[in-house]
């Protein structure tokens, strides 16, 4: 006899340009009953999956999420990541408000690079190719150091799923356009480091088959940092790909700016209590394009996605040049 999923019920915060992207892949697939968490009044959402339920909450009241919590096996959340949007202090309430409402399952906003250090880490050591303390990734860390101390305690299990870099997260140009200046029309690209850096990629497809997968194996690999990609890319692949596929239109003009120097100077505000946009893509840009975020031993066998391969990779860097072309 098959044994019945342990997640049934899935709670979700976060509607984002990812987040209802990855939210529209989970709900196709009609393994949960999905219930999301919104803020403003429901009507007000659009192109929402119709097979979903829809609640309100107000973080000025924790009982409210408690309550919409409630007869949930797990939680999963996509938050966006900028300057002051307060990113930790959600995570934390809706981690403390899932222990209360009995939710075994919290899932964090991560899809990223390699902010928890697990990456190369082995039993004693940190994963080699992690951002010293910062206060960019500061608030990722709160959120993995509670889920830490929570889980060690029995109160909730989690888990993560880092994807490397994106590229075109949500079909808009702004994704490649915080780390590198891509401009189709005049055929120039601002690179940094010349977009030479490998770094893993991964497309949205296999992050939403990941996280299916992640949350109807619960609780096969709990409390455990998961790395996933399609496999390894450039920047300039991905100018490449748009000569390619603009074919003799003019060859483009390719220059660079240093990493080194941007993170320098961000580390120097940061250091006096300044935070600005442009800071937190100069600490941001260096786990995303300057070759930390590198998986060295990829999940995907355990999430049960295909192996990481130069076709699958080249198909992220081709989708990422088309939706610049759009």
């Amino acid at each position: 006899m098959a044994t019945l999923p342990v997640i049934r019920n899935v709670a979700w915060y976060g509607t984002g340009r990812l987040g209802v992207q990855i939210l529209r892949h989970v709900a196709l697939r009609q393994n949960f009953t999905i219930t999301l968490l919104v803020r403003r009044e429901p009507t007000t959402y659009e192109n929402l999956p119709s097979n979903i339920i829809v609640k309100q909450i107000d973080f000025a009241e924790r009982s409210s999420i408690v309550d919409a919590l409630k007869g949930n096996d797990a939680m999963v959340v996509f938050t966006s990541m900028a300057p002051f949007n307060d990113m930790d202090g959600v995570e934390l309430e809706l981690i403390t408000a899932s222990i209360k409402a009995g939710v075994k399952f919290f899932i964090p906003s991560e899809w990223g690079p390699d902010t928890a250090g697990g990456n190369g880490a082995t039993t004693f050591r940190i994963g080699p190719d992690t951002l010293p303390p910062t206060p960019i990734i500061g608030m990722k860390r709160a959120v993995h150091n509670y889920l830490l101390a929570r889980s060690g305690e029995g109160k909730i299990d989690f888990a993560t799923l880092h994807t490397g870099n994106m590229l075109l997260t949500g079909l808009s140009s702004a994704d490649v356009d915080a780390f590198a200046s891509i401009d189709v029309q005049k055929r120039t690209a601002i690179l940094p480091d010349g977009g030479h850096h490998p770094f893993s990629v991964t497309s949205r497809k296999t992050l939403g088959t990941a996280l299916v997968n992640l949350l109807t194996k619960y609780p096969e690999n709990k409390n455990t940092f998961h790395y996933i990609c399609d496999g390894e890319a450039t920047l300039y692949q991905v100018v490449l790909a748009l000569q390619e596929i603009t074919g003799t239109q003019g060859q483009w003009d390719v220059s660079s700016f240093s990493l080194e120097e941007n993170k320098r100077k961000a580390d120097a505000n940061l250091k006096e209590g300044k935070m600005s946009l442009a800071d937190f893509v100069g600490v941001l840009g260096v786990p995303f394009t300057g070759g930390l975020t590198v998986w060295r031993n990829p999940d995907n066998s355990k999430l049960g996605l295909e192996d990481p391969s130069k076709a699958k990779a080249q198909e992220v860097v081709n989708e990422a040049a088309r939706i610049l072309l759009a």
